[in-house]
């Protein structure tokens, strides 16, 4: 299939249907058995369907690639797509990227820091224990067969020379595209509209249960693939255990969002159905405005007392009893918008350290476990919208090449709290200055660090965040900016046309 792909540039883009593939697939992997001895006895579904595609687009550019007169440089991006070069000889410029090694990937998950065992690792061996030797070979394999091996940061670099057997001869950071952002005039702006939606949603998720204050709260959030080690979504659940302890009475309330999809059983209809009532009520009292506004004129002339019984009728008064007693609890308080496996793992975490959303907690926690969308029935904000609307994004990762997430947290002018072993934070540490004062992106030491210090390290920069005036949130919302847009693809594209005008002339 041919056609367009509908983004902003509209590129031209074929689709492959390699389902008949799949009904051989055995022979596909036999033939990279064959051929580089890619072990694949121990593989599945997850395994199968990106051989059998790079098996059909491997056939498909052997083809097309014969009737296009000019040069064509051919990028492929990942393990998935690696063994396009790996099936058929393809006569043209190669480029394999990785943007993580599945053997790191696999060991840091693990717990399992080979930073500084790398030397004396034996990748192949290691990719048997932790039962990728398939994706890790793949991966390898096309690594060492392109013309071009990149990645995308320095850390990432050091890695995949000692895992996969060479060393990259580019190193590609990933940027952003700013203009999908808030400018720094519209971000107080964004922040204020999308705030209010969120405390809105805050208010109808509690309010059932008990009063919750709003004036003197901030938000903070982690978001990311559920990864509890890799994305340090466990630290992060531990760090607002600590410092839920740490919060005195005159300090800010926090509201902290984990904005990670899991598998749900179902939405939880109490919170839809509190959802429901709470919009019935604002309308109800919407429309009975014009009549109080005119009854507290006539009390204030007439200096008469104002009470609930005199500012409502009593048919008035029963109908908004009546929408109130909608209002539906439960014997637990609300920590997650759906039904989850009792087993989840995020779910178990904060129960485990008390993050049970208790009224006197002064952090309090909503695990979102889907994707944000303006029409997902509680939010209805999209991503930047919602991120928009915090205060503060955390992502404490483990193992982490890039980190999107942070980048795109600062680049939105949230203040943002990432680790030392991210590569944005090593790229940023490697071409700019910080401010001490007003940091914007802070930066927690994680390398060879015990998992209780780096738990203690966040807590009392969350801590030092919740306590910072207006004035400095601010400075530092604007820092972040500042050196997140050093990240832009206007500035960082000159990688990718220094590599493709080697590519032309190789």
């Amino acid at each position: 299939y041919y056609g367009e792909w509908l983004i902003e540039s509209r590129p031209k883009c074929f689709l492959i249907d390699y389902s008949r593939f799949l009904e051989n697939i055995n022979n596909l992997k036999y033939e990279l058995w064959a051929i580089y001895r890619i072990d694949s006895l121990r593989t599945g579904e997850d395994y199968n369907h990106p051989i059998a595609w790079c098996k059909a687009v491997s056939i498909f550019l052997k083809i097309f690639l014969d009737k296009i007169p000019n040069k064509v440089i051919l990028h492929l991006h990942e393990w998935l797509s690696g063994s396009v070069i790996l099936f058929e000889n393809i006569q043209t410029p190669t480029i394999f990227t990785t943007h993580a090694t599945v053997l790191g990937r696999a060991m840091a998950e693990a717990g399992i820091e080979f930073w500084e065992h790398l030397s004396i690792l034996n990748p192949d061996e290691e990719a048997y224990k932790f039962g990728v030797e398939a994706k890790h070979m793949v991966e390898k394999m096309s690594a060492n067969k392109a013309a071009f091996f990149t990645v995308i940061s320095r850390i990432l670099a050091i890695e995949a020379e000692h895992i996969l057997g060479r060393k990259p001869d580019f190193i590609l950071p990933n940027g952003v595209d700013i203009s999908k952002f808030p400018t720094i005039e519209e971000i107080s702006y964004a922040h204020r509209i999308n705030r209010e939606a969120i405390r809105e949603f805050i208010l109808y998720f509690f309010s059932p249960y008990y009063k919750v204050e709003l004036k003197n709260s901030l938000l903070y959030f982690i978001s990311g693939r559920k990864e509890i080690k890799n994305k340090g979504i466990d630290i992060f659940i531990r760090s607002l255990s600590e410092l839920n302890k740490k919060l005195s009475d005159t300090d800010p309330n926090i509201f902290a969002f984990i904005f990670v999809p899991s598998e749900v059983l179902d939405i939880d209809h109490s919170i839809f159905q509190n959802l429901t009532v709470y919009r019935n009520l604002e309308e109800k009292v919407e429309d009975l405005i014009p009549e109080i506004k005119s009854r507290l004129v006539h009390f204030l002339i007439h200096r008469e007392k104002i009470s609930s019984e005199n500012l409502f009728s009593k048919e008035e008064f029963l109908e908004i009893q009546k929408i109130i007693k909608q209002l539906k609890t439960s014997s637990k308080f609300p920590i997650s918008t759906h039904i989850l496996n009792p087993q989840d793992e995020i779910l178990q975490l904060l129960l485990e350290v008390g993050l049970d959303n208790k009224p006197e907690n002064k952090v309090k926690v909503i695990y979102y476990p889907i994707y944000l969308h303006r029409g997902d029935g509680f939010l209805n904000l999209d991503y930047t919208e919602a991120i928009a609307g915090c205060h503060v994004g955390v992502f404490p990762s483990f193992y982490e090449p890039w980190g999107y997430t942070p980048l795109e947290s600062a680049i939105s002018g949230i203040i943002t709290v990432t680790t030392d072993l991210t590569g944005f934070s090593d790229y940023l540490q490697s071409i700019a200055q910080f401010d001490r004062e007003y940091p914007g992106i802070y930066i927690i030491p994680r390398k060879n660090k015990r998992g209780s210090e780096v738990v203690e390290e966040l807590a009392e920069t969350l801590l030092k965040i919740a306590r910072l005036s207006k004035t400095e949130r601010v400075q530092n919302k604007l820092e972040a900016r500042r050196l997140a847009s050093l990240c832009s693809w206007d500035k960082l594209i000159t990688n990718y046309f220094d590599l493709y005008s080697a590519a032309l002339q190789r």
